[in-house]
Formats: C-alpha cells, structure tokens, sequence
C-alpha cells in the first residue's frame, strides 16, 4: 500500500485548523427587506442603517435606489420629511438590500439598496380633474428631488396632465400620508399628451447570460421595450452593447406597430453574441442600448444594465 504523504497527514491531523481555514469561505450573501428603523450618517461618508434587527453598512459610492431617483447616501440620510409625513426622511418605510456578509466579522456590507416610504396603489379611473382624484383617492406630485414624480402612458413614456378627463382610466403608486397619496408614478392612457411629442424608444427589460468558455460559446441577450413614431412610420431599432461608451452592435429589433395607435409599438430581440477571446466582448453585456432611427434622420435612444441570469 502506497505511504501517506507526511506533509499532506499534518494538514490533515495534526494542524486541522489551519487545513479547513483554507477551505472554508470568507463571505455569504445577505439579504434584508423591511422597516427602516434607523439611518445615520458617519464622517467617512459611508451610512449605517438598521433595518428589522439587521445592522447594515452602506458604502460611501453606492448609489441608492428611491421609486423614482438614484439617491447618493448623503440624500438617504438627509432627516427633512417627505411631503405628507410625520417620519424622518425615509424613516419607517421599507428597505430591500442586497449585500455581502464577512463570516470573521459578521459585517453585512450592502451591494444594492432600494428604499421607499410604503406601497400604496390605486387603480381604476379619475373620479376628479382638479384636484386630481383616482377612484376617490386624492393623488398628489412630489417635487421632493429624492422622489419626484413621474407621469407615464401605458408605453412608459412621459405624459402631461393636461387635458385629461373624468373617467379616463388611470393608476398611481406612492405613499398615503395625510390624507394624499403622493405619486411616484402616475400611470395614464395613451389618450394622455406625452411630455414631449417627438419619436423615442425606451427599454422595458432586459437580460444577459453569461456562457463560457468564451471562445466557444456564445452569449446571450434578450431585451424588449415600447417606441413611439410621431409620424406614424415604423422606424429601424439597432442594439448595442455598451461597454465603458464604447459601443458595438449586436443587431436589430423586431418591430410590432399597436393595432389601435400604430403610432406606438413593442419591439424585441433576441441573440446570441459571437464567440470570441476578447476578454471585454467575449463577457455578457452589462449594460446595452436602444437606438431609434425614424425618417427625416429622427434618431432617439435607450440605455439600461442588464440582468445578468
């Protein structure tokens, strides 16, 4: 019978230790979601935020994500309420936080941080103009920079209040406080004026999958959004992979005009990145574009990161 190695017999026995301290892992992932209970702001510009019973540390470069705006961590500890509420800044609502868990520590480092004041939806049609009521529900805009309001048709591009009317079909999501539901989103038909009335493009969602090795399989990427033709003529979709500003097509969109407004429309696409050593091309796409071009040289574009499955 072959001889034990007598260096790999000390690992293994003699230093147990120092054998599982090699293997074992540095970090787990974590992951929070509930009552802000507490926000504090330290003198190296990073937060502190105690959610549930969860003491979190959020970096001082993360950008942090409010229904309607990306908040530096200055704007998350900033303690001036809301309008309508009685809470400090974002004080008693609800935090979804993705981070990293140092197992020697046990200190839970946020890698994403999502926060609003509360959920409240209302569905169905406006019941008043002025003030503006939804189902009976009052709805007023927030002009608070860390939750503005955003007005958009059913395509997901921007609206004007002006000229809607009783009975029109509508929705708005936001915070009820002080007997208002102050909107992060005000959803309107698309008998709504847009805010601007030119051709644009936007991105619904979009996802990329990671397939190695490079060399020899192809990524892939999947993407779909709305677009709006202000002269009726379906225009051409190109998609690109950004990296960095520097942009590289990958294809183009398949179009389909609304049967009702052919005006607006939905496009998709679907691809399979060529294969390659390139170590940027050779990766998924983190972040791609959408560029609209329309007749008359109409051009618009999109940009959004990928999710990567």
């Amino acid at each position: 019978m072959k001889a034990f190695h007598p260096v790999l017999f000390a690992l293994l026995f003699i230093l147990p230790g120092a054998a599982l301290s090699q293997i074992a892992p540095a970090t787990t992932t974590g992951y929070v979601e509930g009552p802000i209970r507490e926000v504090t702001y330290n003198p190296d510009g990073s937060a502190t935020m105690l959610v549930q019973d969860v003491v979190v540390h959020v970096p001082a470069e993360l950008g942090i994500d409010s229904p309607t705006t990306v908040l530096t961590v200055r704007q998350l500890c900033i303690r001036n309420r809301l309008p309508g509420r009685t809470e400090p800044g974002f004080l008693g609502g609800t935090a979804l936080i993705n981070g990293v868990v140092d197992l020697s520590t046990l200190k839970f480092t946020a890698t994403d941080v999502t926060v609003e004041p509360a959920e409240n939806v209302v569905i169905g049609a406006i019941t008043s103009v002025s003030p503006l009521r939804i189902q009976g529900t009052e709805v007023t805009l927030s002009t608070d920079p860390r939750i503005l309001t955003q007005i958009m048709n059913d395509y997901g591009f921007p609206a004007r209040l002006s000229g809607i009317s009783v009975g029109q079909p509508a929705a708005a999501e936001g915070y009820y406080a002080g007997g208002k539901l102050y909107g992060y989103v005000i959803h309107l038909g698309l008998s709504a004026a847009l805010a601007n009335d030119v051709s644009q493009v936007n991105i619904q969602r979009a996802d990329s999958r990671e397939r190695v090795p490079n060399i020899n399989r192809a990524d892939e990427v999947d993407a779909r959004g709305f677009y709006y033709s202000k002269d009726g003529l379906i225009p051409i979709i190109q998609i690109f992979r950004d990296d960095k500003g520097v942009l590289t097509s990958l294809g183009f969109a398949t179009l389909v005009p609304d049967a009702v407004n052919p005006k607006y429309g939905v496009w998709t696409f679907r691809v399979d990145t060529p294969t390659t050593a390139n170590p940027v091309l050779g990766t998924a796409p983190s972040k791609i574009k959408a560029v609209l071009n329309g007749s008359a040289g109409v051009t618009a574009n999109a940009v959004i990161e990928t999710t990567l499955r």
